[in-house]
């Protein structure tokens, strides 16, 4: 490629991103992290999956086709989205027309938060309580309304463009006023150029009428494409350089290859994992070049070091060598040298308060000490060379293993880093409501019971929501049941919910073929006994009126390839498992029924032996006794 691409989001890119965002609300956020990257990660459970909504402020927002796996610690920020958003549905994600910002609106009941991403350069994200007040940001006060910025005009016709391009600075160039003043962006407006034949360089003041006309014809073709996307990912090499909502034909020019994606989300991610990696591979090159020059820089002084230590080593050893020649005279001269006198001119100065002397010996000057014995002195010289030589073999060795440490730093700068991050698919899985037992009703609704006394508790006060369905049977012993958002459910879908709720009751144990079940809603329900009067821990009021089912104790376990093991009404396990087995309260054994049910299983899905574990299927069946109706075979 003839340029280096960055990683953008354009306005443009923006309204395809939040089209399909919006399309997939709405959408449970069950939990917030903070990526590697330093961005922000809300995983968001849809009807079908799980998806991380990543958000890299004055860059990036897209929607993963998956889940991160790897984290990185929260910040004071991350902490107030986990603890202000957590529990809240997204409903709706907009577009603040022309800008590169977005508006998120979280819900529930009638609790509202709006999260502002801006992905232009030096953007910031925001947390807004109901009233456009900043409760948390990245780069604003605390406390002081979001201010959002004028409505920017936006180019939808061919009439709009040629008026504009009339109307900007002819000594612009081309290229750039599309991109700038059009609010096209790079990416778009070369597109748009390439499909009407003008070069980018070219100013706009040299552009005769019909030139002029191909540009803005271009123009309003491509917003007209924008309309129907066909999103794309181009790849150079095994690197994801460009996405797009639509083909390009200046990036195919340019010889990338065209990967088409089911999403222009799955494409930036795509795009943004691979600039990840590219941008990790360059620090992590940087960091081996820094660590190359330390370490070269290392040998160079052991080098001259090694030099130094080998010229002391031989001035010594040479000084010995000398003295010892002239042992035999030093020796005759010692008591005289000592006193400062010998023969003319051999000694040169003495200093008794250093206890040293200076001679001149065959025109060589020595210094010696007068309170050592001359062989000891040379003995020390001889001592001093050795020592020396052993410190130039240290020092040698070190060397080598510096040098083989650069030929080790010098080979991994030919290797690139693993890929930073990767998404995980992930269908409904391990979710909140898993802590809990759960089922869906026949026309998807989430049913969630508690597994005791204080997880009752805990699935009322955490998890019960305004437009949701409260049920409980008549019977002690029964789990709190919350149908979600089953404000509207239809009478069917509530006795489904109700059927579930007893069948988990001790009425199964207690082997009752039926009993009564109500049903409240949320504001019903309260943890404040009246006054004067105590409420035993773990339990709650119901206020009447109480709505009443009667429903027969009968459960359906089964095996779905989407979800696993599941446990529901027949109308919707049964819509859901390949093999499934009708269940009532008895006294057989659960564990040999769950047994057979995996061998089934496996056997009618071609699945490798004792690949399924009949402990999971033994769970899904209440106080672990039952009795057979009936095979789904």
């Amino acid at each position: 490629m003839s340029e280096k691409l960055r990683f953008e989001i354009n306005s443009l890119d923006l309204r395809v991103l939040l089209g399909e965002i919006n399309a997939s609300l709405p959408r449970y956020v069950s939990q917030i992290y903070r990526g590697l990257d330093s961005s922000y990660i809300i995983r968001l459970t849809g009807r079908d999956d799980v998806r991380d909504l990543r958000i890299v402020p004055g860059k990036a927002l897209f929607l993963a086709p998956g889940v991160y796996q790897i984290h990185g610690q929260l910040d004071r920020l991350a902490s107030t989205l986990r603890r202000s958003l957590r529990g809240y549905t997204v409903r709706s994600a907009e577009q603040v027309i022309g800008e590169r910002i977005a508006r998120l609106q979280f819900e529930r009941g009638v609790e509202r938060y709006y999260l502002v991403v801006e992905v232009f350069p030096g953007g910031g994200l925001s947390l807004l309580d109901a009233g456009g007040v900043i409760v948390a940001s990245t780069s604003l006060k605390r406390g002081e309304p979001y201010s959002w910025p004028a409505r920017r005009e936006t180019i939808s016709s061919r009439e709009e463009a040629l008026g504009l391009l009339s109307s900007v600075d002819g000594r612009l160039k081309v290229g750039v006023a599309l991109a700038r003043e059009f609010g096209l962006g790079t990416k778009y407006s070369n597109e748009v150029l390439a499909r009407a034949g003008i070069e980018p360089s070219r100013k706009i003041s040299d552009l005769n009428e019909e030139e002029k006309i191909r540009i803005a014809s271009g123009v309003e073709f491509l917003i007209r494409l924008l309309e129907n996307p066909q999103p794309t990912a181009y790849k150079a090499g095994d690197r994801y350089v460009v996405f797009s909502p639509i083909p390009f034909m200046y990036l195919s020019s340019q010889g990338l290859e065209m990967v088409h994606t089911t999403s222009l989300n799955e494409a930036v991610s795509l795009v943004y994992e691979s600039y990840l990696k590219e941008a990790s591979d360059l620090e992590r090159r940087r960091r081996i070049e820094e660590e190359v020059r330390r370490v070269e820089r290392e040998v160079e002084e052991k080098k001259a070091l090694v030099d130094q230590l080998r010229l002391k080593a031989r001035e010594s050893r040479e000084l010995a060598d000398f003295l010892h020649m002239r042992l035999a005279e030093l020796k005759d001269w010692w008591g005289e040298i000592k006193a400062g006198r010998g023969p003319s001119g051999l000694v040169k100065s003495l200093d008794r308060a250093a206890g040293l002397v200076t001679i001149e010996l065959d025109g060589r000057t020595v210094q010696l000490s007068l309170r050592e014995p001359i062989t000891q002195q040379i003995d020390e010289l001889y001592n001093n060379a050795k020592t020396t030589m052993k410190g130039v073999e240290n020092l040698l060795a070190e060397v080598v293993k510096l040098e083989e440490k650069l030929k080790q730093l010098r080979s991994s700068l030919q290797l690139t880093s693993k890929v930073v991050e990767t998404v995980q698919i992930r269908k409904r899985g391990t979710e909140w409501y898993h802590r809990y037992r759960w089922s869906m009703t026949s026309s998807g609704r989430l049913i969630v019971l508690g597994r005791d006394a204080s997880s009752n508790i805990r699935l009322l006060k955490k998890h019960l929501e305004d437009d949701d369905v409260v049920l409980h049977a008549e019977v002690r012993g029964s789990p709190v049941t919350l149908l979600k958002n089953g404000a509207d459910a239809a009478e069917g879908e509530l006795r489904e919910a109700a059927s579930i709720c007893a069948s988990f009751s001790r009425a199964w144990r207690d082997g009752l073929s039926s009993v009564s079940v109500y049903w409240v809603r949320p504001e019903q329900i309260s943890f404040t006994p009246p006054q004067g009067m105590y409420l035993p821990r773990g339990s709650f009021i119901v206020k009447p009126p109480k709505n009443y089912i009667q429903v027969t104790l009968q459960v359906c376990v089964g095996y779905s390839e989407r979800l696993g093991p599941i446990v529901g009404s027949e109308e919707w396990v049964g819509s859901e498992a390949a093999v499934y087995v009708v269940l009532s309260p008895g006294q057989e054994d659960a564990a040999r029924v769950s047994q057979e049910l995996a061998a089934k299983v496996e056997e009618m899905l071609n699945l490798p032996k004792n690949q399924l574990r009949p402990s999971d299927f033994t769970s899904l069946i209440p106080y672990g006794r039952c009795r057979l109706l009936r095979w789904s075979l």
